[in-house]
């Protein structure tokens, strides 16, 4: 799947024990390829932080990427691969 980032929003952490998925986690409700990475990008100061711990601290400022198809609640594309189809997904 491919995202497509055209904005980003600041949020302000406000609990213990977050990390960068649990972020997109609770903004999307779905898993997603990636989104964590953009999140990284788009937070460099994270970096120093990720040294010592997992967990955001309260009070960061971060910024989170918006994906507008995600956000309209369009269905991902999901591979057609299984044991009984070839690749272009034709019944073997």
């Amino acid at each position: 799947m491919t995202v497509h980032i055209n904005d980003w929003e600041y949020m302000t952490v406000q609990g213990d024990n977050i990390t960068a998925d649990i972020i997109i986690w609770r903004r999307y409700r779905c898993r997603t390829d990636g989104l964590v990475e953009a999140f990284v990008d788009l937070n460099p100061h994270l970096a120093h932080i990720h040294r010592t711990s997992p967990f955001i601290p309260v009070g960061t400022f971060i910024r989170v990427p918006i994906d507008p198809s995600l956000i309209m609640g369009r269905p991902q594309i999901l591979p057609t691969d299984s044991l009984w189809t070839d690749r272009a997904g034709y019944r073997i």
